[in-house]
């Protein structure tokens, strides 16, 4: 059983010689290898070349920066592998993650392998704490019981990603998947797309991906993307279109998950309209946050608000009561925190 794996590298020098030694130490051997160099501005190629003598493994040059979804693409096109994997070079994996993951698609006709990950949270290159994130569902899953599944992997954050996941090719191939480029979300949209074929999938659940989350000791903000609020309605309502795929009557827990990420996602986009780049005043955020409310495409979350549960429980009044100048207020102090404090907010998101 051949496993291919893809990594898109772009600026990701420092990490390479981690990664080349972890692939040279595994136990399982019967691997593929692909490094697809996206036009780095530092010396992810020269490292590369320097680096790369295994006849397992080949660097694929891109002709100009493509970005990570076609990068990925052109991975998956020249792959060879049974199934293949999309992990990033800059994170850590178990030495024992490629072994299992082997026997598992020796063992078992599946579409999707999905593992558990360790969320690694540093700064300055210093381990700060960590934390496992498992599903509560563990083995064979078969399509008369996917709806639990997924809704139990989105609710622990296992969904999404492509890094923590291995697909059987064919299954790729038949259906024609490829990765879309987006701003945003492009390993969720790509995963909802597969996740509406699958007839089977397996979770291993053990922490076995090890995914950093790297600050420089004062911040833990992102780029200002000014449809950020709008690609994360977009995959969300994907999201609860492909529930429906496997039961059109959603259950309580699947209409409660739903709820919390529209607010979660409405006060990220809140936090993000304080920051300097987005140039929004006071009133231009108060009426953003006005437009939601009033937009009709927002109504099912909206009418639902008391499915709030969780650490953001204590402000749903403030989302009920629609006080839009209070929440630009409370998007300024989660700001203060994931730039001050950013291990601290971690921990409390």
């Amino acid at each position: 059983m051949k496993l291919s794996l893809i990594f898109c590298c772009y600026n990701v020098s420092k990490y390479l010689d981690g990664i080349y030694k972890w692939l040279c130490e595994q136990p399982y051997q019967n691997i593929e290898v692909i490094f697809v160099e996206d036009c780095a501005t530092d010396d992810t190629k020269e490292r590369l070349f320097s680096l790369v003598h295994d006849p397992r493994m080949k660097i694929i040059e891109n002709p100009r920066n493509l970005g990570l979804s076609e990068s990925r693409n052109i991975g998956l096109r020249h792959a060879t592998g049974d199934y293949v994997g999309f992990p990033d070079p800059d994170d850590q994996f178990d030495t024992n993650w490629l072994l299992e993951i082997a026997d598992i698609s020796r063992n078992n006709s599946i579409n999707v392998i999905i593992t558990g990950m360790r969320e690694d949270y540093e700064t300055n290159d210093k381990l700060e704490f960590s934390k496992d994130i498992i599903s509560k569902f563990s083995g064979g899953i078969t399509r008369n019981n996917i709806f639990d599944a997924l809704v139990d992997l989105e609710q622990s954050f296992l969904l999404g990603y492509m890094n923590n996941k291995f697909y059987n090719r064919e299954f790729l191939i038949e259906n024609k998947f490829s990765c879309k480029s987006l701003a945003l979300k492009e390993d969720f949209e790509f995963n909802i797309n597969v996740f509406s074929k699958v007839d089977s999938l397996y979770i291993l659940n053990k922490p076995y991906y090890f995914y950093k989350k790297r600050t420089n000791g004062n911040t833990l903000t992102s780029k200002f993307v000014p449809e950020y609020f709008d690609i994360h309605m977009d995959t969300l309502l994907q999201f609860k279109s492909l529930l429906e795929v496997y039961q059109s009557n959603l259950s309580k827990q699947s209409e409660i998950l739903l709820v919390n990420r529209f607010v979660r996602y409405f006060l990220s986009s809140i936090e993000r309209n304080t920051s300097k780049s987005a140039g929004l005043t006071f009133n231009d955020q108060k009426e953003w946050i006005e437009s939601i409310f009033s937009n009709s495409k927002y109504n099912y979350f909206l009418e639902r608000l008391d499915l709030i549960t969780g650490k953001i429980k204590i402000i749903e009044c403030i989302f009920s009561a629609r006080f839009s100048w209070l929440l630009v207020i409370l998007g300024n102090i989660i700001k203060y925190l994931k730039a001050n404090l950013p291990i601290l907010f971690a921990k409390l998101k």
